[in-house]
This record gives structure tokens, sequence and C-alpha cells, in this order.
């Protein structure tokens, strides 16, 4: 019945209150116990009753449950290639599959369909509800949203008919019709990068142009800036606390600087509201080229915004760039030099506090020492008035890689 509890496991993980990937090691595990115990089933009833006659519908219909049973790894491979059709795979062998079960069951009695009718009330119940709550935040309508287009990076503005209260490192499920043909029947994810503490009228979005619908939004953008009509559904997923930690490391590569800033400008509100125990804040970021950094510019500069509200200068940003190939760059008021590496790979931060306004270089390589001159923040020339210039130790170690967990706190 869990294998039919909603439309989207999305909406199944808000109900449960649990993590989206909670909940989809769940699924996936329900299924395969399900597809186990299915084998087994069909395997003693060939052994001990024989092999299944096509003349029976009943019996037809037990070898079709199996056959459709086994399809549903077929998905798993399409995956790489098409997500939304593989998704669309997966959801109609499931509906053919209840309905091959529904078949092979006997009719006399309540009781062997019970099952089938309280996994299909449960489905219609969750379909129902989750079609309530979008119709309600979109306010019974459509919502628009501009979409633009600026190295190599699609941002998405949606204007809420109704305001909407999105929690830091919540996302929303986004559906443009008019994106593509093929489009007008699938939804995507994308998390939400804006936050405030009220509820907004506007909701801003980063992403990454790739394949299926962000290449579609891509299409629609590359000569401009668009306005669309879309839908949405959410706010989804759980909001992440370490308002019980004094120092919070967070680390972000590329675009994952959208699911990071949201949370970075809730603990400054909470710091300066005196509602968390958080001092110290510090956020690195590796990018692989200037274009991304360039894109996120407004982004950071509103976070440093929010850091210098009364002057309790709690926000550190350190911006790590991989590439070796930039003899001299420019990123708005801060010139990138090329520094060759002394030891390779991975930055080994602590997190101490920031001066004002405090934005670390953006560096081509790993390097031992940087000289910053840093402006607070990163707009315009004025602040070119207001630079702190100071020598900063960057350390480095051997091990190519590291995977740490984000946010990573620590008291």
């Amino acid at each position: 019945m869990f294998l039919f509890a909603g439309p989207h496991l999305g909406f199944v993980a808000d109900v449960l209150g649990a993590p989206l990937n909670c909940t989809r090691r769940l699924h996936a595990s329900v299924g395969l116990v399900s597809v186990v115990l299915a084998v087994f089933h069909a395997t003693v009833c060939a052994i001990t009753k024989g092999m299944p006659s096509v003349h029976h519908s009943r019996e037809l219909f037990a070898v079709v449950a199996i056959v459709l049973i086994c399809a549903q790894f077929a998905p798993l491979s399409l995956r790489r290639f098409s997500y939304e059709i593989a998704l669309r795979a997966h959801q109609l062998l499931s509906f053919g599959l209840a309905y091959a079960i529904w078949r092979h069951l006997p009719s006399a009695g309540l009781f062997p369909r019970l099952y089938i009718y309280i996994s299909a009330g449960l489905f219609s119940a969750g379909t129902i509800l989750q079609l309530m709550l979008i119709l309600y935040r979109n306010n019974l309508g459509l919502s628009r949203a501009r979409i633009s287009y600026d190295l190599h990076t699609i941002k998405v503005r949606l204007y809420l008919r109704r305001p909407l209260k999105v929690e830091a490192g919540q996302y929303i499920n986004l559906w443009i019709p008019s994106a593509s043909l093929s489009s007008f029947t699938q939804t995507h994810p994308f998390t939400v990068v804006s936050w405030s503490e009220k509820p907004q009228g506007h909701i801003d979005l980063f992403i990454e142009p790739r394949r299926g619908l962000t290449k579609d939004l891509f299409g629609l953008s590359e000569y401009g800036p668009t306005t669309s009509i879309v839908m949405f559904s959410g706010p989804h997923g759980r909001a992440l606390s370490a308002d019980h930690n004094e120092n919070v490391l967070l680390i972000a590569s590329g675009f994952g600087i959208a699911a990071q800033l949201p949370f970075v400008k809730k603990l400054i509100y909470d710091h300066h509201n005196r509602r968390t125990l958080v001092r110290r804040i510090h956020l690195v970021w590796q990018i692989d080229n200037l274009d991304i950094g360039i894109a996120a510019q407004q982004l950071l500069n509103d976070t440093l915004a929010d850091n210098s509200v009364d002057r309790d200068y709690i926000l550190r940003i350190s911006i790590y760039l991989t590439s070796e190939h930039i003899s001299k760059a420019s990123f708005r008021t801060k010139e990138v030099a090329e520094r060759r590496p002394k030891s390779s790979t991975i930055i080994l931060v602590s997190v101490s506090r920031a001066a004002p306004g405090l934005v670390d270089p953006v560096v081509p390589g790993p390097v031992d020492h940087a000289r910053v001159a840093a402006p607070a923040p990163l707009r315009g020339p004025g602040a070119a008035r207001t630079f702190y210039k100071r020598r900063y130790k960057l350390a480095f170690e051997a091990p190519p890689r590291v995977q740490l967990p984000f946010p990573l706190s620590s008291r």
C-alpha cells in the first residue's frame, strides 16, 4: 500500500515529515520486497499447481502481473538517458500492475481485493489533497515566471498569486507547459534560492542548464528574457537547523550555492534577532569558472547586505576557482591573477570571525599564501573605499577529493 501512498514522493515525504532521500529509499525497499514476494509466490504456485493457463483470465493476469513486475527494472536503465521518460514508464507499469493484480484476485467476497481498494483510496485521497494544495497556493490560477539566461546560468523569478512562506533549503516542483511539447506532461524540482522571514510575493531560482526541462528553459531565454505561465507545487522538503551551534561551516560547489545561500540568510537573520547561538559562519564555494561567480554576484551582495545589519559581521565567504588556465581575470571590483599551486587539492578551512564584509579572493588553483584586498560588498566602484587588506593563509593537503556533508556544523 505504501507504494501507492501518493502521486509524488515529495508530497509523501512532507506528510511523513521525512527527508525525500529516506522516502525514496523506503519506496525502493518496499518495491524490492514486493518483487521478491511476487516471484516466490509465482514459483511456489508453478511447482504445486503447474504452469498457468492463458485460457483462464485469473491465471493470464497472474502472468501479466509477473511480467510487469519484472519490467519495473527497465526504467532504472532509462534514467541515464531521460529521467522524465523513465518516471512516466515506471508510473504506467505501476498502474498496469495494480490492474493486473485486481483482475487476478478472486472477486468472491470483499477481503481478497480489500488491499487493492485501500491502496486505490489512499492514492486518490493523496492526489486530491495535493491538487487542492496546488490550487490554493496558485490561487486557483497560473502564475507568471520571468526567465532569463546569462553567463551559462538560467535565472527564474516566479511571481506568486498568493504570498508563500518558504523555509531555507526547501524546493518547488515547477510546471512550464510552454517550454516544449514534452514539458506539458512533466514537472521539475528546483531549490528556492530566495529567503525571507515573511511570506514572499516572488521567489527566485538559480538553475544550471543541462538536459530535459532545463535545456528547454535555455531555449526559451537564449535570445533574451521571456515571461511564461507556470504552475508549481510545494514548497517541499524539511528545513535544516543549526541553531545550537556557534560555528557553522558551509561547503558548496558550482550551482550548489543555490541551496546554501538561503540557509546563510536565515542564520544571519536569526543571529541579529537573538534566536540562535550561531556566532560565526564560513561559506566556502568552489567554482569551475568565473561566469557562475559573476552570475551569482547579486545573490552574494544581498547576503552580504544582510550580514552588515547592526555592523555585527559574522559571515565570511571564500571563493575557490579550480581553473588553472586564467592568467588574469576581472570579478567586477576584484582582480584575479593566476597563482601556481605549491601543493594541490583541497582547502582546510578554520572558521574565524570575519572582517566587515569580508570576501576572500577568487583564486585559480590552490595556493599557500594570498594577499587579500576585499571590498565590502562586491558591488560598485564605491566599495573600493572600504577595502580591508590582510594576509591570510589557506592550507592544502594531499587528498585529491573530500566528501563532506553540508551544512557541516561544529561547536
